[in-house]
């Protein structure tokens, strides 16, 4: 990929780094080792970060990445690891997070916890709102909070709920509450993780702000592309070690993906030729998708598409347009109107609910893996066979020897990394747990997969193995729509794209399309309304 191309063509500014900058120590950290439970996580991990630098840390799930920063962060305080870390010059022993802020320190998680009942402006500065007389300054939180949104573009109150914002609005205010707390180190943990590209676009103008003004930026990321956009250097982890470090002339994302997973990973292009047939398996025929709250108001409208067996078949567009609005109503969890007509395999089909649609051959693996799709506190065995109970189960009772056989094989079939099937779900990375949640859908047999964000916060290797598995399953005659706002996933896997903006149809493509023309449907209405 030419990065240079890439950024002109979304309008964004080559990375360039303060001269005065460059090789000062902002933190130095020395040989970190932390364990856990006798097995070590980061094992004699060393870093330097200057100032005014970006500096990206890669590596798969597990490598050690988020303990790190743990470390430096003050999560795992002092006296829980050994080796040393210094802040311009100074040894750091923190004993607490807040010390690590105070220290000026922040560190913005990949699931961020938001209180959404509380006002944006409340989990901005939570922890820190401003006080006059032992009572919140309503007026000075205000001017804060609208100094910061107006910051990130996010055009909304401060006063209103947290429940309000988009996912990658809530990401946006989190960071801004951050940075109001003048922080010369800030670790972003899989920051556009949940962002669209043009609100990456926007991020990455800030980044390169705050850059300039000497702060020191940590950017932890699956995505190679963003990598190779803001970073100044990379760093990449495996197995609790810094195993290379790359400075920006030198980025090669081979090199960067075989040091990653210890092998060379040759991509596995998908072939143009594939099993699908002119069978078509799902059609959605001018469907129009009501909000909830206010029903002449349209998430989707007047949407028409269709899928063969055997194919896959993308879903485009920036955070808002529609897709997953139109997906929740395929699969009968929209809670507003629906309107339209659906088929599958030729049969009308009103979504109802996810019941109806499982018995429909629809299956639906959802974008938030930790709020709509993981089952915390059940086993794996458990997590694969609440779509499937029916298939394990006789006279009401779920049959225990081959259920768990079930579900070996297919941790077996998809590389799942766990020690047994009776383990929790939350104990496994995020890769292993969307692993998980793709075999519950594979063991329905469904006609029709819904795919959302299928490798959101997934590693390199395990997003390849993901892709493998879709590619397999479409080619046993299986039908499954991609919802991504990862271009690259769009062009690896689908047969075609149709590209949604503003809840209307505004593109439809061949493989062979240019992300040039996928970012131009997908902002098409936006470009018209601002005429």
């Amino acid at each position: 990929m030419n990065s240079k191309l890439e950024s002109e063509s979304l309008g964004m500014e080559p990375r360039s780094v303060p001269r005065e900058a460059v090789g000062v120590a902002l933190i130095e950290a020395t040989d970190i080792t932390k364990a856990f439970a006798g097995v070590n996580a980061l094992h004699s991990a060393s870093l330097k970060l200057s100032y005014g630098q970006i500096l990206g840390v890669v590596g798969e799930n597990g490598a050690g990445k988020s303990t790190l920063m743990k470390v430096l962060a003050g999560i795992h305080p002092r006296g829980t690891y050994t080796g040393s870390f210094n802040l311009e010059g100074q040894e750091c022993q923190f004993a607490s997070v807040k010390e690590a802020r105070n220290a000026g320190i922040v560190l913005i998680p990949q699931e961020l916890s938001i209180a959404p009942n509380l006002s944006i402006a409340e989990n901005m500065f939570a922890g820190d709102l401003p006080q006059t007389g032992g009572f919140v300054n309503e007026t000075e939180l205000a001017a804060r909070a609208a100094k910061w949104l107006e910051f990130f573009e996010i055009e909304v109150s401060g006063f209103e709920s947290a429940s309000v914002l988009s996912p990658s609005q809530q990401r946006l205010a989190m960071m801004a509450g951050a940075l109001s707390r003048n922080a010369k180190v800030l670790i972003l943990d899989e920051p556009t993780a949940s962002l669209s590209e043009g609100e990456t676009v926007i991020l990455f103008q800030h980044l390169r702000r705050l850059s300039k003004d000497k702060i020191g930026i940590v950017f932890i990321s699956h995505r190679l592309d963003d990598i190779e956009q803001v970073c100044d250097q990379v760093i990449i982890m495996r197995n609790g070690k810094i195993v290379k470090s790359l400075s920006r002339e030198d980025f090669n994302r081979e090199e960067i993906v075989s040091s990653m997973i210890g092998r060379s990973l040759t991509a596995i292009k998908r072939s143009s030729v594939t099993n699908k047939s002119s069978q078509e398996i799902f059609s959605a025929e001018s469907v129009m998708v009501h909000d909830p709250i206010d029903n002449a108001r349209y998430r989707v409208e007047n949407f028409s598409m269709t899928t063969k067996q055997g194919e896959i078949v993308g879903l485009f567009g920036l955070v808002g347009a529609g897709r997953t609005e139109f997906a929740r109503a395929v699969f009968g969890t929209w809670p507003g109107k629906v309107s339209g007509e659906f088929k599958v395999g030729g049969n009308k089909f009103v979504p109802s609910s996810p019941k109806h649609a499982v018995k429909n051959g629809i299956g639906f693996l959802t974008e938030d893996r930790k709020q709509t799709g993981i089952f915390t506190g059940l086993s794996l065995t458990w997590n694969v066979d609440s779509a499937s109970l029916k298939l394990v189960s006789k006279l009401g009772f779920i049959s225990q020897v081959p259920d768990k056989v079930r579900t070996r094989n297919l941790m077996e079939q998809l590389d799942v990394r766990a020690q047994s099937s009776d383990q929790n779900i939350e104990t496994l990375s995020g890769g292993n747990q969307q692993k998980i949640l793709l075999g519950r859908w594979l063991a329905t047999s469904p006609k029709l997969l819904i795919l959302d964000e299928p490798t959101a916060g997934v590693d390199v290797g395990a997003r390849e193995e993901i892709y493998q598995r879709v590619e397999a399953l479409a080619s046993s005659g299986c039908s499954i729509l991609v919802i991504s706002s990862d271009l690259d996933e769009i062009s690896r896997l689908c047969n075609r794209t149709y590209v949604i903006s503003g809840g209307r149809l505004t593109g439809e493509f061949e493989n062979n399309v240019s992300r040039r023309d996928l970012m131009a449907a997908a902002t098409k209405r936006l470009r018209v309304a601002t005429n």
